[in-house]
């Protein structure tokens, strides 16, 4: 096996001792997995096309939509604190909350980090993958939302998410592209700037810790740390791309974001 493919092989926590906390983190990480999978199939299947059916006008629809996953994604996160998997604090949530029209960028070290964040967000236009996009328990979520789907047409997207900011939509993206490599930093990629500076739009930065680190890229759900992890969420500053740093709509002023925004996470991160 190359160094490669052993890089991207999936990982399972070895080590340490199997105390009753960490079993039932098992059993109980498994039941969320499962109540997420069920919600979406269930949302799909019923509530949405409740919503089609009552809500004729499309964009209250997808807006109505939109709400519904906000506030069932916070449940789902006081759901999985109540059954111990997981402890989390969010600093400055308020911010986050009172945000328009606004790109928020984050670093990405575990697979609920979406949760997380649009869970507390509100008005968020998410930019999906074409996997989820066409995904069976996730498709009729992300497309009764209208969130805007990245089908391989990069002109497309930047068209798409600057008109959903200039319509005070926010965007929740997270420019490393997937969840962080394990024991990597991954450079960011500059969609995000091209995005923000088309639309004149503000972008506010997220920093994530996970302690200790889990559902990591190419690491199993079941791979359960010794210890209880703990999200610390924290909302660094909003930079005014059209006011104080005057980035222009150039090839180099979005390299000159992009190195900015990461340069400031990993400075909060202490990379």
């Amino acid at each position: 096996m190359n160094k490669q493919a052993a890089t991207d092989a999936p990982r399972i926590i070895e080590g340490g001792r199997w105390t009753f906390s960490r079993a039932w983190r098992l059993v109980a990480t498994g039941i969320s997995f499962s109540l997420f999978g069920l919600g979406g199939l269930i949302m799909a299947l019923i509530w949405f096309p409740l919503i089609n059916l009552f809500i004729r006008d499309k964009q209250k629809r997808a807006r109505f939509a939109r709400a519904s996953v906000h506030r069932i994604w916070r449940i789902y996160i006081e759901i999985m604190r109540g059954l111990g998997v997981l402890t989390y604090e969010f600093e400055g949530a308020e911010k986050l909350r009172a945000c328009r029209g606004t790109v928020v960028v984050a670093n990405h070290p575990s697979l609920i980090d979406v949760v997380f964040l649009m869970g507390f967000m509100q008005h968020t236009r998410a930019v999906v993958k074409e996997g989820v996009w066409n995904n069976f328990f996730m498709s009729g979520v992300v497309r009764a939302c209208n969130y805007i789907p990245n089908l391989g047409d990069p002109e497309r997207l930047i068209e798409d998410c600057s008109d959903a900011l200039r319509d005070g939509a926010n965007l929740c993206i997270f420019p490393e592209g997937s969840r962080t490599p394990i024991e990597k930093r991954a450079k960011y990629q500059r969609g995000f700037a091209h995005v923000a500076l088309q639309a004149d739009a503000p972008v506010l930065l997220v920093a994530i810790e996970v302690t200790p680190p889990t559902l990591r890229k190419n690491e199993p759900w079941y791979s359960i740390p010794v210890k209880k992890p703990h999200w610390r969420i924290r909302v660094i500053d909003t930079i005014e791309t059209a006011g104080e740093h005057r980035y222009k709509r150039s090839v180099l002023g979005v390299r000159a974001l992009t190195q900015n925004v990461q340069k400031r996470i990993e400075e909060e991160l202490k990379f």
